[in-house]
């Protein structure tokens, strides 16, 4: 296993919060009562995602007054998976993330968010606009949505992707290495950084049996999606400071088409390209820590 970042794994503190249905998990690093930085990671990833960042963020003045909390997502990491018979459905993951803060009584945060953790960023900024005082998004922007005229196909392919998903097994490895392999290869990064992911994501259940810790459902189709108009009328009423960051080589075609959809409704947005893929906040982790803290440092000064 990889000994990088080693100042983020010696400082990280293992955080965990009681939810009604289960617990969700998660690492800290910094002040343990200071101002929160929610991390945010993509799907099939977990709080891993952010050990890079963690180590920016350590060796940083901003560890004084601030706590970095990088959660596990309900079904990845650490988490606990969704009960049976429960599946992934997208606000659940904002509900999710207001009921932690109800319970720390944090009524403030600022979002480091990437992908599908964007995605609930966007989506709870507008939610809560009150709560949410700057949004970093990560390769993403407004959410995944369906034209109206496709409730029912979205309604069918859900369904039938439930019933596809049920009694499958999720796949087993021989050794860390090859999960490392499979996990690389289904990614947009090297080796090195998906063993970091792995690491978080992997569970030994016999010497030579490894199999990874995510739901087998949040692969499951979602059966009903915001319209256009619905993600629009969210995104409108987003009032924090709001940085959006493109990997040069990440998911640029398909931000490019939300932009044209959305950026209209944000208009304070601010838009900067950081070289790499779409997991560039892994690979860059100086250049978009130093992209947050300027987003922090514009609200204050």
């Amino acid at each position: 296993m990889t000994e990088h970042f080693a100042q983020a794994r010696h400082s990280a503190e293992p955080v965990s919060f009681q939810l009604n249905w289960g617990q969700v998990s998660g690492l800290r690093w910094g002040a343990a009562n200071g101002k929160v930085i929610l991390a945010l990671h993509g799907w099939l990833d977990n709080a891993h995602s952010f050990l890079p960042i963690a180590e920016a963020f350590v060796a940083s003045d901003l560890a004084q007054d601030y706590q970095l909390v990088a959660l596990d997502w309900p079904g990845h990491g650490h988490s606990d998976h969704r009960p049976a018979g429960n599946y992934y459905p997208f606000l659940d993951y904002v509900y999710d993330a207001i009921q932690i803060c109800e319970q720390q009584r944090w009524q403030q945060v600022a979002l480091l968010a990437h992908s599908m953790g964007a995605f609930v960023g966007n989506l709870w900024a507008g939610i809560e606009p009150e709560r949410i005082t700057h949004l970093l998004s990560i390769e993403a922007f407004g959410l995944l949505s369906s034209p109206e005229s496709a409730i029912l196909e979205d309604i069918r392919q859900g369904f039938r992707s439930r019933l596809k998903q049920q009694g499958k097994r999720r796949p087993h490895y021989p050794d860390f290495s090859s999960a490392v392999a499979a996990r690389a290869q289904a990614g947009d990064f090297s080796a090195e950084l998906a063993s970091v992911l792995v690491e978080r994501g992997i569970e030994q259940l016999a010497e030579d049996d490894f199999r990874f810790r995510a739901d087998g459902q949040l692969r499951t189709k979602s059966a009903l999606r915001l319209s256009p108009l619905q993600i629009r009328t969210v995104l409108e009423a987003i009032r924090c400071p709001f940085t959006l960051i493109l990997g040069t080589q990440g998911h640029k075609d398909r931000l490019q088409i939300a932009l044209n959809e959305w950026r209209h409704a944000v208009p304070h947005l601010e838009v900067v390209e950081v070289a790499g893929g779409h997991h560039v906040h892994m690979e860059q982790p100086d250049a978009v820590w130093r992209l947050f803290t300027a987003l922090l440092a514009g609200q204050n000064g």
